[in-house]
C-alpha cells in the first residue's frame, strides 16, 4: 500500500509524528472546557522549570530546563512528549467526540462513512475472531505468481491496497511548472526506515529484531519456511538499500527532477517489467514520469531481476502482512508493535484502541472530520484574526527587505517580488474534498482500508497532467502543524 507518498518539494512540511491518550473525562467535556478554560498554559517561558541549583554558565540547559526534565513523565504509550503533544491530545479528544457523535447519529452520507469505518475498527471481537482470514485473498494472489512480470504487476497494484513495491508513485505539482500536476517515480522497497539500518554496524540489533519480526509475521500468515524466508528478505532488502540514495542526496531538489518518457523506462532500467507495473498502477497512459532518485532506479531494477522468484514472493507476503497488521487480530497488532513501536521508536505501550481508531478515520476521512471540527472549534472570527496577524507580519517583512543594507538591489528586487506573491492559507480550506463513491462497511475493516487506499489513489492519479487546484490543502484543519510549499510559494496554518 503506497499510502505514504513520496516526499518531494510539494511535501516539504514540518512532518512531526505524535501520539495521544485523552482521558474519558477530557473526552466527555472537551467542548465545554474549550469555552471555560484555556486548553494550554499561559504563553511564555516556564520559570518553574528551571533548576536554580545549577549555574547558567556551567550548564545552561540544566539551569533552564532541569526541573521540567526531572518532573515531566513521558506516558507509556508515547515515544516523546512536549507542548505539541498536548495540543495533539486536545485535537484527538475533539475528534473522538465528533466521530462518536457521527457513529451514534449519522445525519448524512459522510457521517455514515465516519461511523462505519470507526465501528469496523472498534469491533475488536470480530477482528480477533477473523484472525488471519482477511489476508487469504491477497496471499493467494502472491502464491499464484510464477514469474517476475507477475510480481511487477502486483507491485503496481499495491498502490490500491496492501502490498509492497520497489518503486513508489506519487502525484504533486511539477517542480518546473507548479501550475501542473505531474507523476513522480522514486525508490522504495525497504522494510526498515532507511538504508543506514541495513548498511551501518550501529543498527545490528535492529536488523536482528527485524528478522525476528518478519519470521513472526510470516508464521502467523501461514507462509512456508518463515525463518529462512526472513533471512532471504533481509539479504534482498540489503541489496536494494545499497542502491538507494542517502537522505542527504534526496534533499537536493535539483537532483530529484528528471522527467523521463515512460516508454524509455525499459531501456533506462532493464530487468523490471515497467509496462506491467504501470498498467497495474493504472497510469499506463501517462506519457512522462518525473524520476526522483534516478540513478538508483536501474540498480534496484537489476536487484529485482536477479532475485529468485520465491524470495520476491516471501518479500511481498511480508509487506502485505506488515501493512495489514494494524487492522487484523491482536496477535498481528502486538507482534508489529513489538518491533515498530518498542524496538524502533522506544514506545513501551501501544495506544488505546479508540485512539488508533481515531487516527484511522482521520487519515482516511480527514476533511469530513475537518468540516465538523471547524464548525465546533474554529469560528470564522478566529480565521479573520489570524489572517490579519499574518498580513501584518508580511507587511513588516516587506519593509525589512526594503531597508536591508547588505542586500544587493538585484537580490532585493527578487525578494520583494517573491514576497508580493507569497500565499497564506489559514485555518481551513475554502473547498472540501468529495468522498462520494467511497464504500465503507461497519463489518469489514480490512476491506474498508483497501477500498480507502484505492479511492485515494484514484483521486491522486486523476490529477496527473491537470492544473493544480489552488484551493487544495496538504493538511486537514485539525492537524497540529504547518507547512511551507516552495513550488506554490505559500504557507499553510491549519
Amino acid at each position: 500500500m503506497m499510502k505514504t507518498r513520496l516526499m518531494g518539494a510539494a511535501a516539504m512540511a514540518v512532518a512531526l509524528a505524535f501520539t495521544a491518550q485523552p482521558t474519558l473525562a477530557q473526552h466527555a467535556h472537551a467542548s465545554a472546557a474549550a469555552s471555560t478554560a484555556p486548553e494550554i498554559k499561559p504563553w511564555g517561558f516556564d520559570l518553574d522549570g528551571r533548576d536554580l541549583t545549577v549555574k547558567p554558565g556551567d550548564d545552561f540547559n540544566a539551569y533552564a530546563n532541569g526541573v521540567y526534565l526531572r518532573d515531566t513523565q513521558i506516558p507509556a504509550d508515547k515515544a516523546r512528549f512536549g507542548p505539541f503533544d498536548v495540543l495533539y491530545e486536545n485535537s484527538q479528544a475533539q475528534l473522538r467526540a465528533i466521530i462518536e457523535t457521527s457513529a451514534a447519529n449519522p445525519t448524512n452520507a459522510n457521517a455514515q462513512k465516519v461511523g462505519a469505518l470507526y465501528a469496523s475498527f472498534m469491533d475488536e471481537a470480530r477482528v480477533n475472531q477473523l484472525g488471519a482470514q482477511p489476508l487469504a485473498a491477497d496471499l493467494a494472489a502472491i502464491r499464484a505468481v510464477t514469474n517476475h512480470s507477475d510480481m511487477a504487476r502486483l507491485m503496481g497494484a499495491s498502490h490500491e491496497g496492501f502490498g509492497g513495491s520497489l518503486f513508489g508513485l506519487a502525484v504533486f505539482e511539477d517542480l518546473q511548472d507548479p501550475n501542473i500536476n505531474s507523476a513522480y517515480l522514486g525508490q522504495g522497497g525497504l522494510g526498515l526506515p532507511d538504508r543506514d539500518y541495513y548498511l551501518k554496524p550501529d543498527f545490528a540489533s535492529q536488523r536482528e529484531a527485524y528478522v525476528a519480526y518478519v519470521t513472526r509475521a510470516l508464521t502467523a500468515a501461514g507462509w512456508d519456511n518463515p525463518a529462512r524466508a526472513a533471512a532471504d528478505i533481509l539479504a534482498f532488502e540489503t541489496k536494494v538499500a545499497e542502491k538507494h540514495w542517502t537522505t542527504v542526496e534526496r534533499r537536493q531538489i535539483d537532483k530529484i527532477y528528471n522527467p523521463t518518457p515512460a516508454a524509455q523506462l525499459a531501456t533506462f532500467a532493464p530487468g523490471f517489467d515497467w509496462a506491467a507495473f504501470l498498467q497495474a498502477s493504472k497510469v499506463e497512459n501517462v506519457p512522462t514520469l518525473v524520476l526522483m532518485e534516478n540513478t538508483a532506479i536501474p540498480g534496484i531494477a537489476q536487484v529485482f531481476a536477479d532475485a529468485p522468484i520465491e524470495t520476491l514472493k516471501a518479500w511481498q507476503a511480508f509487506q502485505t502482512v506488515d501493512q495489514a497488521s494494524p487492522y487484523l487480530s491482536d496477535a498481528f497488532v502486538d507482534s508489529r508493535f513489538e518491533f515498530r513501536g518498542k524496538t524502533l521508536r522506544g514506545q513501551p505501550e501501544n495506544r488505546p484502541r479508540w485512539n488508533r481508531g481515531v487516527v484511522l478515520v482521520d487519515g482516511q476521512l480527514g476533511e469530513v472530520l475537518g468540516q465538523e471540527y471547524v464548525r465546533l472549534h474554529f469560528p470564522a472570527s478566529s480565521k479573520t484574526q489570524m489572517e490579519t496577524l499574518v498580513a501584518n507580519l508580511s507587511a513588516a517583512m516587506t519593509e525589512r527587505l526594503k531597508a536591508l543594507d547588505w542586500m544587493s538591489e538585484a537580490t532585493r528586487e527578487q525578494a520583494l517580488l517573491k514576497m508580493s506573491k507569497f500565499g497564506v492559507k489559514i485555518g481551513y480550506p475554502e473547498k472540501w474534498r468529495d468522498y462520494d463513491g467511497l464504500e465503507l462497511k461497519a463489518d469489514d475493516l480490512y476491506g474498508n482500508v483497501e477500498r480507502a487506499a484505492a479511492f485515494d489513489w484514484a483521486w491522486n492519479r486523476s490529477k496527473i497532467g491537470q492544473p493544480v487546484d489552488p484551493l487544495e490543502w496538504g493538511m486537514t484543519p485539525q492537524t497540529v502543524n504547518a507547512y511551507y510549499n516552495p513550488p506554490r510559494n505559500e504557507i499553510v496554518f491549519p
